[in-house]
């Protein structure tokens, strides 16, 4: 089957993610010249109880682990049973990190080659309905029992092996061998071929799953470079572990510049929603910090829920945060760092001197023993970075992304692309737009790059137009 000596691996865990997952079963087979040379199974005791979905899944209790060895008292089994040779699974990223991330807590070393069964039934079955081991048991009518127990499941693994080397042949089982040996960081559903497609190239990247569904949406530089780094981080992280398993399909838009691509980024994420795109998914309202004055000129910031698509005085926006508890936050570490009033930054209620002032930790602004001038000099230090910054320009302008593109921006809103053609001439395409946070702080930190003298007015677009200090002439 294999020319080096393999040994096929099945764990059970505790349904544990990261630092919290462990084994609560392996069992695994080495194989050697084709031969079964040694068979190994035990249960393992995880140190934590296993949920009760887990017990309904494997028939793993806690009462059958409760006298069950520790990983440390039978690692020195594993690691030699597994020494020297190559590590077929299942699924194989998802067991081998286990099994390496425990192991290697112990001071062991553990870098084997990998061999997936699910890439071999995809590659030698690709008409099949399906490549778990579920449906593979089904396909191939392999007698197994107490599914979901490793070594059943173990056996059942192995006997697909011997299964698809009588019916392929040798030459075939040998060539999937030597392509994912070449590529073993890859995940069960994304073929080597997927991958090698990719460009090297600026763009945005979305990971779909097997309905087409976008999981997460990425960009890069170079995106394929990006995508295998995800593939690699894999076994340690467990958040891109979840990501690469659930992945059938990358799909791909490449752009002229970075600054494209981020923009990009940010819109496909609040189109499509993915799942594992927490940051810069589109929330309908978001708490921010509102800046007023009472009737003594003193400055006031107020928390409230907003649309900011729908708010026009952006300049009284001082802040956008994805929970209350967030804004207070801020705050809070802001009314220490800068002697704030928490009367008037809207953390505490009453009247008179706040509390704070009373322990000298507030200089007297709710009781006018500062003056309204200093105290709101010092509010407008402690909030410069997360307030949102005026629009610095007179109107709409043509900001040069690239020596052929340009973004039409009015109050950090994109309101279309202007693109030169082969032929030279110009195409302005106008967009619908409201302001997003996000695209605002992309576009803010490109601005910098950007020389703010007087704009040179091109009559083309009718829109004055700046270029980046970084541009290529």
């Amino acid at each position: 089957m294999f020319n080096d000596p393999v040994v096929f691996v099945d764990i059970e865990t505790n349904g544990g993610n990261g630092v919290h997952g462990r084994i609560t079963e392996i069992a695994m087979i080495r194989v050697e010249d084709g031969e079964i040379t040694e068979t190994y199974q035990t249960l393992i005791n995880p140190g934590v109880p296993v949920p009760p979905w887990i017990t309904r899944l494997t028939g793993i209790t806690n009462e059958m682990l409760q006298d069950a060895p520790y990983f440390d008292e039978v690692a020195a089994d594993i690691y030699r049973l597994l020494e020297g040779a190559i590590f077929v699974a299942h699924n194989v990223r998802f067991d081998y990190s286990f099994v390496k991330r425990q192991l290697e807590a112990l001071g062991y070393t553990f870098t084997p080659r990998l061999f997936c069964t699910v890439r071999l039934s995809r590659a030698l079955y690709s008409g099949a309905n399906g490549h778990s081991l579920e449906k593979i048991i089904l396909r191939h009518n392999i007698k197994t029992d107490e599914r979901h127990r490793a070594m059943a499941d173990v056996r059942a693994t192995y006997d697909f092996a011997v299964i698809a080397l009588a019916e392929h042949g040798k030459e075939a089982f040998e060539e999937q061998v030597a392509v994912q040996l070449r590529s073993q960081s890859l995940p069960p559903n994304i073929s080597k071929a997927t991958v090698d497609a990719l460009p090297r190239s600026a763009g945005v990247y979305v990971f779909e799953d097997a309905d087409g569904t976008a999981l997460y949406v990425g960009k890069s530089i170079n995106i394929q470079a990006r995508v295998r780094s995800h593939f690699t981080n894999d076994t340690r992280q467990a958040r891109e572990m979840k990501l690469a398993q659930a992945s059938h399909a990358v799909s791909y838009i490449q752009t002229d510049t970075e600054i494209e691509a981020l923009l990009l980024e940010s819109a496909k994420v609040k189109e499509l929603q993915p799942v594992y795109n927490r940051l810069l998914r589109r929330r309908t309202k978001q708490t921010v910090l509102i800046k007023n004055y009472d009737e003594r000129g003193y400055l006031m910031i107020s928390m409230e829920s907003r649309d900011l698509n729908e708010t026009t005085d952006l300049e009284s926006v001082y802040g956008v945060y994805t929970s209350r508890q967030k804004a207070k936050t801020r705050l809070e570490n802001l009314l220490n760092t800068f002697q704030l009033c928490p009367r008037l930054l809207g953390l505490e209620t009453g009247t008179g001197r706040c509390f704070r002032s009373q322990l000298g930790l507030c200089k007297g602004a709710c009781a006018a023993i500062e003056s309204a001038e200093m105290y709101n000099r010092r509010v407008e230090l402690a909030l410069q970075h997360s307030k949102i910054e005026a629009w610095p320009f007179s109107g709409e302008l043509a900001v040069a992304i690239s020596p052929t593109k340009a973004l039409v921006i009015d109050q950090w809103i994109i309101k279309g692309y202007v693109t030169t053609l082969e032929d030279g001439t110009i195409s302005l395409e106008r967009l619908v737009n409201g302001f997003d946070v996000d695209t605002y702080k992309i576009l803010r930190r490109y601005l910098r790059t950007v020389d703010r003298q007087p704009s040179v007015f091109d009559a083309r677009i009718g829109i004055p137009l700046l270029n980046p200090r970084t541009s290529v002439a």
